[in-house]
């Protein structure tokens, strides 16, 4: 029977209806947990244990709340874990590579800091046919006084759980099956209502994705601006099913037709079901693996491609030209947005700019989160995972890495990712200290202990006390201070200056060197003992020259964290080769260096483009000739002066006044060369030849 379009408004009229009600339903009880539990996000989950999956059918969380379709394959022995008799009526997570869902959540999702508490539900017969999921960021969150806390809200999880199973068994006939677009308009409509009513395009990818999955398969959804002057893609918001780890801030091109927009024809909307055929899907690989597959859709904004919306889901070839139809229809809504954010971030930055400028604060806006960390993604991922792993523990750590490679940034993630990170964190330079003040500076004096001593003075060691102290250039130790720097790290106790009490220190040590230690072991020029003590946990940081996809990120923080700091109201943008001439040269000086020429290129900004021709790293002018002093040859002074300004008089015909005079090309006052002249007898005119 055909359906009236008076009725056909009527019905999706009603449905938008119910779909508001539970939505102020889901946001109102996820407001009312999160007051007093610690949750990022709330899932409710229906099992189906027939077809060894799992769905997940609502999420809540501070970007809102409704219905979804997140579908997941899960293994037999974990579905026979969720369906056995003993199964507690809530379970914890707070280590999620000791439990079996938490260590499998962590495989998929390439995440491992993360704590969960998990309500149960059984039907009549005992079975169970669905669970409510809280999460939240970092592990170690969650006690038993929370679980109590949260069974209290049982019954509501309950009666919303129940209430949307009977609504999709009247949806869809079939279990774990998308719901039919019935009406594309509305399908349209509802889409960028989500999408575009939100000035945070991350709020607004998180609920389109939530509503995209109930009609096609989605697990994770992308919105990101192209920036061709990096050569990457940034990335504006991610949103997943459960979670992920996050990409990075930008995604550098492929070597191979970096730039989509410089093909003869605009890009089109394509599937991707296998990513080795695809030279930038080989990109997102080693985050999420070769078992993935995604539809990605060019945004095109007035004959110009701005910015790609992709939407991927685990398992390979799970597309189809249906799927990329109705995702097609979604183009004009993500280009809206996508637009609408570009213009709010510039507004942001240029409110952020008169902000600094007001507080008088010379300190760089810094768009990453405080932990995050530019490269963890990609160069520096090896470097993170280690990092990470090592944070939780109170063992030495040894960092080693060239100059500049970015050693203090890392042992400075250590410590906020450890236990330790409400306690001090202590730098000390080994090589920067003289040696007769070091013992005082690393474990302090009495008043008296020696001249000038004229009160007591805590050393670095003691204010260390319940923290981590950042041992930097430790290569640099003279052996007298290695002994004791041994015996400190063995008995944990130090003794001041002057002083005869024993001091204990709980002080975690992490080293540092851009020498090889090893062979100055071998040289005995370091304590073989010390070394064993401090190289308990070795971390390689690779230098600038060896993680080059990094660089763009790289360039991008640091020109809007030095354009803030030099006071320009405009960020300056890179010519197009730039980038080119950046990722070429090879960064003896590693980031630190990277950080000095982006500074010096912006001090000679005039308003154009970045091209850094005149600040190019240890690249000498075309044609100069460096001067070069032989030993047997050195000439005094006056007679150096008196070549050199003949040789200029020459060059100029004789001529001091004028622009094109000597005294111009000398920058000197042409009375004062004269002067200088006539002392080092000098002739004026032609004849000064």
């Amino acid at each position: 029977m055909k359906i009236r379009p008076d009725t056909s408004f009527q019905q999706n009229r009603q449905n938008h209806l119910d779909e508001i009600k539970l939505q102020a339903a889901l946001n109102e009880l996820f407001k009312n947990v999160s007051e007093q539990i610690p949750a990022d996000k709330m899932s409710w989950i229906q099992f189906h244990f027939d077809l060894k999956m799992l769905e997940i059918i609502a999420q809540s969380s501070y970007m809102g709340g409704e219905e979804t379709g997140f579908i997941y394959n899960t293994p037999e022995a974990l579905m026979r874990f969720f369906n056995s008799a003993d199964l507690p009526e809530i379970h914890m997570i707070n280590q999620p590579e000791m439990d079996p869902f938490g260590k499998e959540l962590s495989r998929r999702a390439n995440l491992f800091d993360w704590s969960s508490l998990i309500i149960f539900f059984k039907n009549n017969k005992g079975n169970t046919y669905g669970c409510v999921i809280i999460t939240v960021d970092q592990k170690e969150r969650y006690t038993a006084e929370y679980a109590r806390l949260f069974i209290s809200f049982k019954p509501r999880l309950k009666r919303i759980l129940d209430d949307i199973i009977a609504d999709k068994q009247n949806k869809i006939p079939a279990p774990a099956q998308k719901e039919p677009v019935k009406d594309k308009n509305e399908f349209f409509r509802q889409v960028t209502r989500r999408l575009c009513g939100n000035l945070d395009l991350q709020t607004g990818v998180y609920q389109c994705l939530q509503y995209l999955s109930r009609f096609m398969p989605a697990d994770a959804l992308f919105v990101r601006q192209l920036e061709p002057e990096f050569q990457s893609e940034r990335v504006l918001a991610e949103s997943y099913g459960f979670f992920h780890q996050h990409t990075g801030t930008l995604i550098p091109w492929p070597p191979v037709n970096r730039d989509p927009s410089d093909r003869g024809r605009l890009p089109g909307i394509r599937i991707i079901n296998r990513p080795e055929e695809s030279s930038v899907m080989k990109l997102y690989t080693p985050i999420f693996g070769n078992d993935i597959c995604c539809i990605s859709m060019p945004l095109i904004d007035k004959e110009t491609v701005i910015g790609f919306a992709i939407v991927g889901l685990e398992g390979r070839d799970r597309y189809r030209e249906g799927h990329m139809a109705l995702f097609s229809l979604l183009h004009d809504p993500f280009v809206m947005a996508l637009s609408n954010n570009i213009k709010h971030r510039e507004t942001i930055r240029l409110k952020n700019i008169i902000e600094e400028k007001r507080k008088n604060l010379k300190k760089a806006l810094n768009f990453s989160a405080p932990d995050t960390i530019i490269g963890d993604s990609f160069g520096l991922k090896g470097v993170i995972q280690k990092a990470r792993l090592v944070a939780g523990q109170d063992s030495p750590v040894l960092l080693s890495g060239e100059t500049g490679s970015g050693k203090e940034l890392i042992a400075n993630y250590i410590h906020r990712k450890s236990p330790r990170k409400d306690g001090p964190f202590i730098k000390v330079n080994c090589g920067a200290i003289p040696d007769t003040l070091l013992d005082s500076e690393l474990f302090g004096h009495e008043k008296g202990a020696f001249t000038g001593a004229g009160s007591r003075k805590m050393g670095r060691f003691e204010r260390a006390d319940g923290g981590t102290i950042f041992l930097d250039e430790i290569g640099e130790l003279p052996l007298q201070a290695q002994v004791r720097l041994l015996q400190v790290l063995q008995n944990k106790t130090i003794e001041r200056v002057g002083g005869t009490e024993t001091i204990p220190v709980d002080v975690r040590v992490i080293a540092a060197t851009h020498r090889n230690l090893e062979e100055m072991v071998a040289s005995g020029l370091f304590r073989e003992d010390l070394w064993f003590r401090l190289d308990v946990f070795p971390i390689r940081i690779p230098p600038l020259r060896s993680r080059k996809m990094d660089i763009p990120a790289l360039v991008d923080y640091f020109i809007e964290k030095k354009s803030v700091e030099l006071g320009l109201h405009t960020r300056p943008r890179l010519s197009s080769d730039a980038m080119d001439r950046l990722i070429a040269y090879e960064w003896p000086g590693n980031v630190r260096e990277l950080e000095n020429v982006i500074e010096r290129e912006l001090i000679l900004y005039k308003g154009e483009t970045l091209t850094f021709h005149n600040s190019n790293p240890r690249q000498k002018d075309a044609g100069r000739t460096d001067y070069v002093v032989e030993e047997d040859v050195i000439l005094p002074l006056d007679e150096v002066f008196t070549i050199y300004v003949k040789q200029v008089l020459h060059l100029c015909d004789g001529k001091i006044n004028g622009p094109d005079g000597a005294a111009a090309k000398l920058k000197v006052n042409p009375s004062t060369l004269r002067s200088r002249m006539k002392k080092m007898k000098i002739s004026y005119g032609m004849n000064s030849k």
